[in-house]
């Protein structure tokens, strides 16, 4: 049995043809031939979470992982711009969803019909394609094998198909779904690389990038040349010995009077987005003649103060493996960014030594405490950025929400990825992001492979390390929202295994009993409470260390 709507049956089936796995659903009335058709099809994993937001981060953290497009359904009004912080998140991240939103019929919208809102085209400049699904079968099949297809032209998308739905919703039948026929869109184009005009000071700069081995074997051979300095960060997934892992500390040790001895003449970029602000700053000042970024994609690297900036459509892998094959310029370029990368790195063993309990202690200790394989998935605003001042260890992959660089959803997209890769998943978040998302608890697809660390320093720290907010009155209030709460008691509302910290003494101890497997097969949490106001002053004694160099 299945629904008795004609063009959701033919939905369903070019989606099971097309080699859709999973389908998440938010529940609703309007939303149910869908339900009822993908519930038929064994080949199909459909996973039910009440709460849209958390399910199109869900959705996106399976994608994510699996690289492949990941179906969303919801029901029709407002459940439909509950999806958008997701969608916005997977477009500027390039992972592939396939949006189904349910709607009322078009007779119905601006006459006051409950949960009937304008939806056509409603996620605007965050999706590749929008479309309505016609009502008879044929069409309907062709319009969705067009959208999946579209979902991996190139760079993966999200696409939206909005499906208007008239009443009876819950009617099934067995009569069999009329023959049809669906296309596939041609692949794209990739043209051969083209030359890239190498000078003495070139810097490679490597965005977010899902794990490539290949890719990682040639940035390597890059960053042993003498005209190349190559900048990576924890979510480019790149780990070379030469690369400099920790921009903002390398800058923070050279005086602005000395910018022009270490700037580029040409910067290559291949990835997505960066997080080092340091590095943009340095580069808008020290503006080099030639910015090269290699894609498939839209190319949205026109940023970083360069005179002239080039878009090479190409594979990344096949253009810098030319660059490795070109012949090297005399330079002392690469040594002194070495030179600048050994300071830093003996100079953070000394702090290391004398530093409190506090943030940066705390990541100090995590960076070396993941066990080996493990994907991280670090929450924005200070954790990611705590990451980013040690280089990550090799053996572990690393995730972010760094297409918008939202606090909303992290939560909910670890757990997504714990569900699809069945990798130990561990979400390094901070309380606010974790207090924003905690409905991401919610959710009876948990997996016992997921471990949520919460950095509890009582308020928004991120805003005492950042340049301005400090300054104004009322900062506690407007800014750094301080707090009293715990995730103990949300913890036992979902019976979930929690873990707490607030002792340097306790750590390992406690780390060791929180990574292993937990009774009766759950994920688990681990509060580590930290003081705000000392995570704040060691912060910035770090960098006042450094820069006393």
């Amino acid at each position: 049995m299945t629904t008795d709507k004609k063009n959701i049956q033919a939905l369903v089936e070019v989606c099971r043809i097309k080699g859709i796995k999973h389908v998440v659903f938010s529940p609703g009335s309007r939303s149910a031939p869908l339900v009822i058709g993908f519930s038929q099809v064994r080949e199909i994993q459909c996973t039910v979470i009440a709460d849209e937001r958390v399910a199109g981060f869900f959705a996106l953290g399976i994608a994510q992982q699996s690289r492949q497009p990941v179906a969303l359904v919801c029901t029709s009004g407002t459940a439909v711009l509950n999806l958008a912080p997701a969608i916005c998140e997977a477009y500027y991240q390039q992972v592939p969803l396939l949006i189904l939103t349910a709607d009322r019929p078009p007779e119905y919208i601006g006459i006051g019909e409950n949960q009937a809102i304008a939806q056509t085209g409603i996620y605007g400049n965050y999706i590749r394609s929008s479309y309505t699904l016609p009502e008879t079968a044929s069409a309907a099949a062709a319009m969705t094998a067009e959208a999946i297809d579209l979902t991996m032209l190139g760079c993966p998308a999200p696409i939206h198909i909005n499906i208007p739905l008239r009443e009876p919703l819950y009617n099934t039948t067995n009569d069999p779904l009329p023959d049809f026929s669906i296309n596939k869109i041609s692949p794209q184009f990739v043209p051969p690389p083209q030359a890239i005009p190498l000078s003495q000071n070139n810097m490679l700069i490597c965005g977010m990038h899902e794990l490539n081995e290949t890719l990682s074997a040639a940035v390597g051979v890059l960053s042993s040349r003498s005209d190349f300095v190559v900048a990576v960060e924890p979510v480019s997934n790149i780990s070379t010995p030469r690369a400099i892992s920790n921009m903002d500390t390398a800058l923070a040790m050279i005086s602005e009077a000395d910018y022009a001895k270490y700037a580029p003449d040409t910067i290559i970029t291949i990835g997505k987005q960066i997080i080092s602000k340091r590095l943009r700053s340095f580069l808008r000042m020290t503006a080099p003649a030639h910015h090269y970024h290699i894609s498939t994609d839209r190319g949205e690297w026109n940023g970083l103060g360069a005179k002239e900036y080039h878009h090479i459509v190409t594979n990344e892998i096949v253009a810098l493996e030319a660059l490795c094959n070109a012949s090297p310029q005399a330079s002392d370029f690469a040594v002194l960014w070495s030179n600048i990368n050994q300071k830093v790195i003996q100079r953070r063993k000394e702090f290391a030594t004398t530093v409190a309990f506090s943030d940066w202690w705390v990541f100090a200790k995590l960076i070396n405490s993941y066990p080996d394989g493990a994907n991280i998935q670090y929450g924005n605003s200070s954790p990611v950025r705590y990451a980013c001042l040690w280089p990550t260890r090799k053996g572990v992959t690393v995730n972010s929400n760094r297409g918008t660089s939202g606090i909303d959803g992290c939560v909910s997209t670890a757990a997504g990825a714990a569900f699809q890769s069945g990798k130990l998943t561990i979400s390094i978040i901070g309380d606010i992001s974790f207090l924003y998302d905690s409905n991401a608890l919610w959710n009876n697809a948990l997996s016992p492979n997921l471990r949520i660390i919460m950095i509890n320093n009582g308020g928004g720290n991120i805003f005492r390390l950042i340049e301005g907010p400090g300054r104004v009155e009322n900062f506690e209030k407007f800014f750094e929202t301080r707090h009293n709460l715990s995730a103990e008691f949300l913890a036992q509302m979902y019976q979930i295994p929690y873990y707490f910290c607030d002792r340097a003494d306790d750590m390992d101890f406690v780390l060791g009993q929180f990574y292993k497997p937990q009774k009766a097969n759950k994920p688990a949490i681990l509060e580590i409470k930290t003081d705000g106001l000392i995570s704040e002053k060691v912060y910035k004694q770090y960098f006042e260390f450094l820069k006393s160099n």
